[in-house]
């Protein structure tokens, strides 16, 4: 895998994390908004997403929004693997 390849891979993740959460909260609620994906490796991938935002929503409920965007850039850096033809991925 290219390095090329696996930066359009992160910042698909990243997009999508970022479009979930000013998707669930409006942006001049958002007072700080952290992102970051990393990968390691090229085969096997490996993506740690990493999810903060301050607000003034509760505490579980941010968690649960931030859980989601998480999940949210996985999916879409499974989109993008199979858009890019990279591998074979299973669907457990």
């Amino acid at each position: 895998m290219k390095d090329e390849e696996i930066e359009v891979i992160c910042n698909a993740a990243e997009e999508a994390a970022r479009n979930f959460i000013l998707s669930k909260i409006p942006l001049k609620h958002v007072e700080d908004l952290d992102l970051t994906v990393e990968a390691i490796g090229d085969k096997p991938l490996s993506l740690t997403v990493e999810v903060a935002v301050e607000t003034e929503l509760e505490n579980s409920v941010l968690q649960t929004l931030m859980d989601e965007a998480t999940d949210a850039a996985f999916a879409a850096a499974e989109r993008k693997v199979r858009e890019l033809e990279l591998c074979e991925l299973s669907s457990d």
